[in-house]
């Protein structure tokens, strides 16, 4: 445009027309037919935007400086103004050429524009143009340098270009901050950090202070008295002095821009840190979650089985502690997890309840396969506790029954009440044992065969099959109750036996007390005694002490008796 301007000429001097219109001049030339016809076009269609849009909305005048030159090489350009030119023409004035002549072929020709094209002198075109707003090559006192015009709009429209055009770049980031779309995974947002600081050192690079720099001098330029390159100019008419507003509006769109960008860099920043944090936090989690879960598999593949024997149930009782203990370990990951998502949820994180939702879960599967832990060891305990009694109390049947049945029966009474004694605790002892096999597969079994409840609906082992379990442990109660029945038998018939003994022995002590007494005391005493007295007094004594006698003699006899009776 530069070259364009310089081959042809047309410029704004910043002069008006009577109307306020903008005058466009195009100098007397002789090589207007070197001007490629599209060249010609973009100049004219660029000239009709240097004024402001105010000034032409009310019509352009141009002037075409034909001195020098002829209608042929003029007609194109007024052609070119009449197809191209996009504003209104009001009127186009023509300085006479010198030969008068042509000024018939000119009116001639000028019939067919749209726009008023008129012949006038330099002398008469004063009279239609104030020459204030002329330049001195018509005689006007307007002040106008055309290399300096060139090279003011060719920097202003440099500026103007750079300027868009980064603000273009701008908004441009400005989108790709805007987009609101996160990764879903961490090394997607990993890379998306990345990119996010690459495009900060964009911005960083934005040229805003050189653009300013280059604005604020051609604002001085304008506003000013001194040209651009330091030499008298019209960088104070009116058509430069329009696009002032433009060019702060400009600088100052490029520099709240930049701010703003800045701003939502350090906010998309925020929301990718926290993003990054978020993926982290699932990536964790969703290996807890998998870790829980290919624990219960394991755990639920043997997790009915309580053992058949003590020994069985030890051995079980071991392997599930090692289990559990690896189990608890890893708490500590899980604990730390949840330590992070109360972090982030207090530190105010976008996507706090999505993390409250998933710490809330992986702590329900952990409660959960926590509490079927726990489950497990309280039964694995019981059941080693009941097989070991049951075991104990099997392997002393024999024993006991032993100690029921052997050996004969003592003849001393001390040596027969010391024998009850000790068959009593050997009873108590029995019943004991029973009672605590009793006792503990009776809470065994009411464990495995608890009913559901709404609260336990949901339990890892909420559906535990423990029928196999059951069974045993009522095979080994019904063994046992068979054996306590049977040493209760046996046990019971030697009890029969000591106390008939005890009984035995008991009679035999009061028929040799009966007979001792009537050996020593009975016969002696009838012997002695067999007056009937002689008087009243003396009978009535003697018969109360024969009463006596015969009292004490029938005590005698009935206890015998009665003990007799008893043993029989």
């Amino acid at each position: 445009m530069c070259e364009r301007l310089h081959v042809l000429s047309g410029s704004f001097a910043g002069g008006r027309d009577k109307r306020g219109g903008p005058i466009l001049t195009f100098p007397a030339r002789s090589n207007h037919d070197r001007i490629k016809q599209e060249d010609l076009r973009r100049l004219v269609t660029y000239l009709s935007t240097v004024p402001s849009e105010d000034v032409c909305k009310r019509g352009f005048t141009v002037i075409i400086d034909m001195r020098g030159s002829k209608w042929d090489l003029i007609k194109p350009l007024l052609k070119t103004l009449q197809e191209a030119f996009p504003a209104e023409i009001c009127v186009s004035l023509i300085i006479k050429p010198d030969n008068f002549w042509q000024k018939q072929k000119t009116n001639f020709g000028s019939a067919k524009f749209t726009f008023e094209t008129s012949l006038v002198s330099v002398e008469g075109l004063t009279k239609l143009v104030d020459p204030s707003q002329l330049t001195d090559d018509f005689e006007g006192s307007l002040e106008y340098n055309h290399e300096e015009w060139i090279e003011l709009r060719v920097a202003l429209e440099e500026f103007l270009a750079s300027a868009v055009h980064l603000l273009s770049r701008l908004e441009d980031l400005q989108e790709m901050l805007a987009k609101k779309e996160f990764p879903v995974d961490v090394e997607g947002s990993r890379r998306l950090i990345d990119e996010h600081t690459q495009l900060k050192k964009k911005v960083m690079k934005a040229p805003v202070e050189e653009l300013d720099h280059e604005g604020q001098r051609l604002l001085q330029c304008i506003r000013s008295s001194d040209g651009f390159s330091g030499r008298n100019c019209i960088s104070g008419s009116a058509d430069f002095q329009s696009v002032v507003p433009k060019i702060a509006s400009l600088l100052d769109k490029l520099h709240s821009t930049r701010q703003h960008l800045h701003q939502m860099w350090h906010l998309r920043k925020l929301k990718l840190d926290q993003c990054f944090q978020l993926r982290l936090f699932e990536q964790d989690a969703e290996k807890m979650f998998d870790w829980i879960s290919h624990n219960k598999e394991l755990f639920l593949q043997s997790h009915t089985e309580i053992g058949v024997s003590y020994q069985h149930a030890v051995e079980l009782q071991t392997q599930h502690n090692h289990f559990a203990m690896n189990s608890m370990n890893a708490y500590v990951n899980i604990n730390r997890i949840m330590s992070v998502a109360s972090r982030l949820s207090e530190a105010g994180h976008y996507a706090s309840q999505q993390i409250k939702q998933i710490s809330t879960q992986l702590d329900q599967e952990w409660k959960s396969f926590a509490a079927a832990l726990d489950e497990r060891s309280t039964i694995l305990a019981m059941s080693a506790v009941f097989h070991q009694k049951s075991e104990q109390f099997l392997s002393g049947v024999e024993a006991w029954c032993k100690m029921c049945s052997e050996g004969g029966l003592p003849s001393e009474m001390q040596d027969l009440e010391l024998a009850i004694h000790h068959h009593q605790t050997l009873y108590e002892q029995v019943t004991q044992a029973y009672t605590e096999v009793s006792q503990d597969g009776k809470a065994l079994l009411d464990v495995l065969q608890r009913p559901l409840s709404p609260g336990n609906s949901e339990s890892l082992t909420a559906t535990a099959n423990y029928s196999k379990a059951v069974h045993c442990i009522l095979d080994v109660v019904h063994e046992v109750l068979h054996h306590q029945r049977r040493l209760e038998s046996i046990w019971q018939h030697r009890k029969v036996r000591l106390h008939q003994r005890l009984q035995l022995c008991v009679f035999q002590q009061d028929v040799q007390q009966v007979i001792d007494w009537i050996e020593n005391h009975g016969e002696a005493f009838l012997s002695k005694h067999t007056g009937v007295g002689k008087s009243l007094h003396r009978a009535r004594a003697l018969q109360k002490r024969h009463d006596d006698f015969e009292e004490v003699a029938q005590v005698l006899y009935y206890g015998a008796v009665e003990c007799s009776n008893l043993i029989g």
